[in-house]
């Protein structure tokens, strides 16, 4: 279990001892090595890889603990290019899945010892910490519910995948808030690092393209891919549906640009940048949020160069988000606070008011799945339970888009998280929506006392991707969206919690 250090308290600016950038830099390999081993250890065996991974990540949440968010966050972005190292090398299918399943152990391995870290007495006596361990704590009873409820109505391998998906922000929430709240956790340089490194490689990805992925397999990562899609039968039903046929695999990496109908006959075809986690809407966010959380800190250049990136990708949630961000930095400097929150509010409803009107016009599939959330709300207020609707379950393969587009609302949920979690929990996702809504107000009174940019990107990142997640599975379902986001919150807010404490 985690030990508590006892130490004079820290600002947000310095969160570590001045003159110490070395702790952020032992930080960051002991990441690389962590990755690197969890991988190669999963490809020797499933269950070696289990132990092994776990083994691992108590022993650095023992000796090294203010190491362990810059581990989850190097996981998350750079565990699938560690895979791709490997594929070659693993034939099988399934093992191949789980090499990708390393992160979940890292991040649960953690979770599990850092609640164990909020029992002693001196930890729960710290006032401000309190109140978010208990939301913590009944969230994750919450969710465990659902997951039994979805695993005995549904196909437990569902369950199990949205359990993940939904666990994670609170774990990460969970793991920084605790870490900071005891350790000085300096996240500067492992940031402005993964950053760089995310810029670069997504503009030798978008120059180099197939060329560069062979560098290190990743060509034969996205070949698997494409190899269960077309068993499955996306690019046959892909072909009937919109007329595009698929030549190679550099095709299934194009789409048009912003990824919307919109500009299909006025603009050719781009390549959509997938990052070094082969996932482009995923490391969209990655670099939305590495740059606002940068912006606030002063950094203009790293943001500046992430913005074409997203443009390419086509992340319409990821680019609005640094948007916002830059918008509200401006409007913080030159005009007073409550008018920032009001306009960062006011753009948030804006943007999901006018995209979910004009997806009811036109038969936007997250609308579609929108309503049908609400529909499935309002006709089983408890919930379905977990993995029971959803992009990632075993229902949205077969959906039938046409006939969704002529009723005007699709069989099951998804395509949005609002709408997946409403059916999947029921009354149970108020939980969840509480606990977000618990953070914005927190944030926003935070920042009105200490005037910390820390805070002002606490409040625009959870509000703008709460109003994506309206439309948007991936909001709060992918790890590098939410669960990146709350994990850089949680250290801005143990550091604050640390920083009042009496030495």
């Amino acid at each position: 279990m985690p030990k508590v250090e006892v130490a004079p308290p820290a600002s947000l600016h310095v969160i570590g001892p001045v003159g110490e950038p070395t702790d952020g830099a032992f930080h960051l390999f002991l990441a690389a090595m962590t990755i690197v081993v969890a991988v190669a250890s999963f490809a020797v065996w499933t269950p070696f890889g289990v132990v092994a991974t776990g083994l691992l990540t108590a022993v650095l949440a023992i000796a090294v603990p203010p190491a362990l968010p810059a581990v989850i966050l190097c996981a998350f972005l750079f565990q699938n290019l560690v895979v791709a190292w490997f594929t070659p090398f693993v034939p099988d299918d399934g093992t191949f899945d789980a090499l990708r399943g390393a992160n979940f152990v890292i991040l649960m391995t953690t979770f599990s010892l850092f609640v164990l870290a909020a029992f002693p007495s001196r930890v729960r006596a710290m006032a401000g910490l309190r109140p978010w361990l208990f939301m913590t704590f009944i969230l994750c009873l919450v969710i465990g519910f659902y997951l039994l409820l979805g695993a005995v109505r549904g196909e437990p391998k569902d369950a199990i995948v949205y359990f993940r998906n939904t666990i994670t922000p609170v774990a990460c929430f969970h793991i920084a808030l605790v870490a900071a709240t005891l350790y000085r956790v300096d996240l500067r340089l492992p940031m402005v690092c993964l950053c760089v490194v995310a810029i670069a490689y997504g503009y030798l990805e978008q120059v180099f393209r197939m060329d560069f992925l062979g560098l290190f397999h990743g060509d034969l990562y996205v070949q698997r891919g494409l190899k269960a899609q077309i068993e499955a039968g996306v690019w046959e039903k892909t072909m009937r549906e919109t007329g595009f046929v698929l030549r190679g695999l550099e095709d299934t990496m194009t789409a048009t640009f912003f990824n919307t109908a919109l500009f299909a006959d006025a603009l050719p075809r781009i390549f959509r940048n997938a990052g070094p986690n082969f996932h482009p809407i995923s490391y969209a966010y990655a670099l939305s949020l590495s740059s606002a959380w940068l912006l606030f800190r002063g950094h203009r250049m790293l943001p500046l160069a992430a913005f074409p990136l997203l443009l390419l990708i086509g992340s319409k949630g990821a680019a609005f988000l640094l948007c916002v961000a830059l918008a509200s930095r401006l409007l913080w400097r030159a005009s007073s606070p409550r008018l920032t929150f009001a306009v960062v509010l006011l753009l948030a409803s804006v943007w999901t008011l006018a995209a979910t009107i004009y997806g009811a016009r036109h038969g936007d599939y997250h609308v579609l799945g929108f309503f049908a959330g609400i529909r499935d709300f309002l006709g089983n207020p408890l919930g379905q339970g977990l993995g029971i609707g959803g992009n990632l379950s075993s229902d949205s393969a077969n959906l039938d888009w046409n006939r969704a587009q002529g009723e005007g609302i699709s069989a099951v949920p998804v395509e949005s998280a609002v709408g997946v979690m409403l059916s999947q929990m029921g009354i149970g996702s108020f939980a969840f929506f509480g606990f977000l809504a618990g953070i914005i107000v927190s944030a926003r009174r935070r920042l009105t006392e200490t005037g910390e940019p820390d805070f002002l990107f606490a409040f625009v990142a959870v509000v703008t991707i709460c109003a994506n997640a309206v439309l948007q599975e991936e909001a709060f379902y992918a790890p590098l969206a939410l669960g990146f986001c709350l994990l850089l919150v949680g250290v801005s807010f143990g550091t604050h919690i640390r920083a009042q404490q009496p030495t």
